[in-house]
C-alpha cells in the first residue's frame, strides 16, 4: 500500500513538473514573440516609400514602381509617404530617381485630396483664422513656395486724385498654402487686374501677370485689413528674406 502510494505521488510529481514546463515553455514563446515584434517595429524609425526605379515626369504611379524603407523619425517629413494608396495612379510632376524618398511635392494632385481623419483647422494656431485671398503675381511661379514670407502690398487707383497708390497692408506673412498653380497658363491669366486698373475701357495689358491664392494665418484685425484692401483693388506680394543678421 505504501509502495503503491508512493508510486501515485511520483506520478503526481511528474504530472505536475511536465504542466509546469509547458506553461512555462509557453510563457517563454510569448515573450520572445513580443520582443521580436517591438524590434521589429523600431519606434525610432519611421516606413516611407521610396522609387525602385527612375520614374520620369507624367508617369502613372504603380506599386511595382516603389518599395519601403525606414528613416530615422527625427528626419521624417510631413511631405514623405507611407501609405502607397495615397498616390497609386497618380502622375509625376517631375522626375523621380531611383532611391529618392517620393515626396508629396512630386506628385500631380495629392495635396487636393481630402483627409479623412485630419481637418485643416485642427492645424491653425488660436486666435487665427486661414485666410485664403486672389493675389497678383508677376514672374516665375516656382519663385514662390510654401514656407515663405511674403509682404502683401495693395495696388488700388484713386479716381479723385487720378494716380496709381502701392502700400503694403500686411508684412512678413507666411504663406500656408498656395493654391491655383495648375493651368495657370490657360485658365488665370489676368484679364482685369495688376496695371489694367488704369484702362478706362478695362482692357488687359499683355503683361504675363496671374492669380494665384494663398493662404495665410491671420488674426481678425488683419483679416478685415486684407479684405479692405481687396475691395480697394489688387494684392500683389513681395518676398521677404529669411535671413536673420
Amino acid at each position: 500500500m505504501n509502495r503503491l502510494s508512493l508510486i501515485i505521488k511520483q506520478k503526481i510529481i511528474s504530472i505536475v513538473f511536465i504542466i509546469v514546463a509547458i506553461i512555462g515553455g509557453v510563457m517563454i514563446y510569448f515573450y520572445i514573440s513580443n520582443l521580436k515584434s517591438g524590434s521589429a517595429d523600431e519606434p525610432g524609425l519611421k516606413e516611407v516609400l521610396i522609387s525602385k526605379e527612375e520614374i520620369c515626369k507624367g508617369s502613372v504611379i504603380k506599386s511595382e514602381m516603389m518599395e519601403r524603407q525606414k528613416i530615422s523619425k527625427n528626419i521624417f517629413g510631413s511631405k514623405f509617404i507611407s501609405d502607397e494608396n495615397e498616390i497609386l495612379g497618380m502622375k509625376v510632376k517631375d522626375n523621380i530617381c531611383k532611391g529618392e524618398i517620393i515626396s508629396k511635392d512630386k506628385i500631380i494632385g495629392i495635396n487636393n485630396l481630402p483627409d479623412k481623419n485630419l481637418k485643416f483647422s485642427a492645424y491653425i494656431p488660436l486666435s487665427e483664422n486661414a485666410v485664403t485671398i486672389p493675389v497678383t503675381y508677376w514672374g516665375d511661379t516656382s519663385l514662390v513656395n510654401i514656407g515663405d514670407k511674403v509682404d502683401l502690398i495693395s495696388t488700388y487707383y484713386e479716381k479723385e486724385n487720378g494716380i496709381l497708390k502701392s502700400e503694403i497692408v500686411l508684412s512678413e506673412k507666411e504663406i500656408m498654402v498656395i493654391s491655383g498653380l495648375e493651368d495657370l497658363d490657360v485658365k488665370n491669366r489676368i484679364k482685369d487686374s495688376g496695371l489694367s486698373i488704369l484702362n478706362s475701357d478695362n482692357n488687359a495689358i499683355e503683361t504675363g501677370s496671374r492669380i494665384i491664392y494663398f493662404t495665410f494665418y491671420l488674426n481678425k484685425e488683419e483679416t478685415v485689413q486684407i479684405f479692405s484692401a481687396l475691395e480697394k483693388g489688387n494684392l500683389n506680394i513681395a518676398i521677404c528674406s529669411s535671413k536673420i543678421f
